[in-house]
């Protein structure tokens, strides 16, 4: 009898360890505590990231394409729009009588030059009646004529200030001084102005030399 509870003695006592063995082998680890996860080092730096993103990025965003001072410089539309531009929204200056007829008695006497009919011949109107500096009764054919006859060489014709007063729209008179310089078919070099009145009659739209008068000064 002894001999028997000896020996469930010594069998308990041999079982017992290894059933703590089991027992903590087989019961699960506790779960690590929010400190303990803290101050881990072996923690996994990807799973921090996910789980808790970097306020850096939150405040430091990638500059988008529309922030880009390159993007902003471009934004504007490629194609300008026609109100912006002064041209498009001005009507064409059209020009005065006064500008015109100016404009015309500067070309005729840049034409004397070159012995040039074509501006008188376009701008004379064929009732035409004239006062030459020599005091001669001149028509339209008559001055003409004049021109093509001379031969005078030029190396400067031009005309100073000229005055044109309109009447009505549709009459002007223009006043001025033409200055020549050149030589004569002699040879002999000669410096002159005339003093000059143009009366100016509108017909169809176009201006028309009626009438006019030089007088030689020097």
């Amino acid at each position: 009898m002894k001999t028997t509870i000896l020996a469930l003695t010594v069998l308990f006592a041999a079982a017992t360890p290894y059933a703590r063995a089991q027992e903590e082998t087989s019961s699960p680890a506790p779960a690590a505590s929010p400190e303990a996860t803290a101050s881990d080092p072996t923690v996994s730096v990807t799973t921090e990231k996910t789980a808790s993103p970097a306020p850096k990025s939150e405040s430091s965003p990638s500059p988008s394409q529309s922030s880009s001072p390159a993007a902003t410089k471009s934004s504007p539309s490629a194609t300008p729009s026609t109100s912006s531009s002064p041209a498009a929204v001005m009507p064409t200056k059209k020009s005065t009588p006064e500008a015109t007829i100016r404009e015309i008695e500067d070309k005729w006497e840049a034409s004397v030059k070159i012995h040039d009919t074509s501006v008188p011949q376009a701008y004379l109107s064929d009732d035409f009646r004239g006062v030459s500096s020599k005091g001669k009764v001149m028509t339209k054919s008559n001055l003409l004529s004049e021109i093509k006859k001379d031969t005078d060489t030029y190396s400067s014709t031009k005309n100073g200030k000229i005055d044109v007063r309109v009447y009505g729209a549709q009459f002007a008179v223009a006043t001025g001084v033409s200055s020549e310089v050149g030589k004569a078919k002699d040879g002999n070099a000669f410096k002159r102005s005339f003093r000059w009145t143009d009366v100016w009659v509108l017909r169809s739209g176009k201006w028309q030399c009626v009438a006019s008068q030089a007088m030689l000064v020097k």
